[in-house]
C-alpha cells in the first residue's frame, strides 16, 4: 500500500469517526505530508506507523479500512466515544506493537482475528461494552506483556492458552461475567505481576499453582464466588504487595503460611466464612 492508499484510509477514519467534531485535527484532510496530520506519526519512507488520538472526541466506528495500513506499529483510541464493533481487519496488522482502545463504548465480541498479532505487546481494551468471550487465539500472542479488558460483559471461561504468554506481565479482566473456574495454567506466567479476575462469577476453588508466580505483586480474586479454602502455597509470593479476596463463600482457617508475606502492605478477607 502506498502512502496515495493510507491518505486514502485515514480520509475514511476521519469521516468514519466524526471528524469534524474533534477537539483537534489540525492537518487532516490536507494536502500536507500525513506526518504533519495530528496524531499520525509515519516512517522514512512516509508510510503510517503510529496513529495517537486518544482523548479527542472521536465518535462513530472504527472502519475496516485501518487493517490495510501495513506497517502501522501503534493505534490509540482511548478515552474517545467510539462506537460498534472492533473491526476483524485490525488482526492483518503484522507489525502492530500496542492497540489501545480502552474507554470507549465499542461493543460486540472480541474478534479473535486479533490473535494474529506476533508482536503485539500491548492490549487495552478495558471500559467497553464488549461481550462474548476471551477468544482463545490470545494464547498464540507470545510477545504479549498486558492483557487489560476490565469493565466489559465478557462471559464464558478464561482461555487455559493464556498459561502461554510468558512474557505477560499483566492480566486484567475484573469486572466482568466471566464463569468457570481460574486455569490452573495460569500459574506458568513466572513474569506476571498483577492477576486482578475481581467482580466476576467465578467458581471452584482457588489454584494452588498461583502460588508459582514468583513476581506477583498484586492478586485480586474478590466479589466472585470461590470455594475452599485459601490454598497456603499464596504464602510462597514473597514479591506480594496486595491481596483482595472479600467476598468470596471461602471456608477455613486464614493459612498461617499468608504471615510470611513480608511485603504484603494490603490484605482483603472481609465477606468470607474463614474462621482462625
Amino acid at each position: 500500500m502506498d502512502t496515495d492508499a493510507e491518505r486514502v484510509a485515514l480520509i475514511t477514519l476521519y469521516n468514519a469517526a466524526g471528524g469534524p467534531n474533534w477537539t483537534n485535527s489540525t492537518n487532516w484532510l490536507s494536502e500536507e505530508p500525513l506526518g504533519t496530520w495530528l496524531g499520525i506519526t509515519v516512517d522514512e519512507d512516509g508510510r503510517v506507523t503510529r496513529i495517537e488520538l486518544a482523548n479527542n472526541q472521536l465518535s462513530g466506528t472504527i472502519p475496516p479500512e485501518m487493517g490495510q495500513l501495513a506497517r502501522l506499529e501503534w493505534l490509540d483510541l482511548h478515552d474517545n466515544l467510539l462506537a460498534g464493533e472492533i473491526p476483524s481487519e485490525l488482526g492483518r496488522l503484522e507489525h502492530l506493537a500496542g492497540l489501545s482502545l480502552n474507554g470507549n463504548q465499542l461493543s460486540g465480541s472480541i474478534p479473535p482475528e486479533l490473535g494474529r498479532l506476533a508482536r503485539l505487546k500491548w492490549l487495552d481494551l478495558g471500559g467497553n461494552q464488549l461481550s462474548g468471550g476471551i477468544p482463545s487465539e490470545f494464547g498464540r500472542l507470545e510477545n504479549l506483556t498486558d492483557l487489560v479488558i476490565p469493565s466489559n460483559a465478557l462471559t464464558g471461561e478464561i482461555p487455559s492458552e493464556l498459561g502461554r504468554l510468558e512474557n505477560l506481565t499483566d492480566l486484567n479482566i475484573h469486572g466482568n461475567a466471566l464463569t468457570g473456574e481460574i486455569p490452573s495454567e495460569l500459574g506458568r506466567l513466572e513474569n506476571l505481576s498483577r492477576l486482578a479476575v475481581g467482580v466476576n462469577q467465578l467458581s471452584g476453588s482457588i489454584p494452588p499453582e498461583l502460588g508459582d508466580l514468583e513476581n506477583l505483586s498484586a492478586l485480586s480474586l474478590g466479589s466472585n464466588k470461590f470455594e475452599g479454602e485459601i490454598p497456603p502455597a499464596l504464602g510462597r509470593l514473597a514479591r506480594l504487595e496486595w491481596l483482595d479476596i472479600t467476598g468470596n463463600p471461602l471456608t477455613g482457617e486464614i493459612p498461617p503460611e499468608l504471615g510470611q508475606l513480608k511485603n504484603l502492605s494490603t490484605l482483603y478477607l472481609g465477606g468470607n466464612a474463614l474462621t482462625g
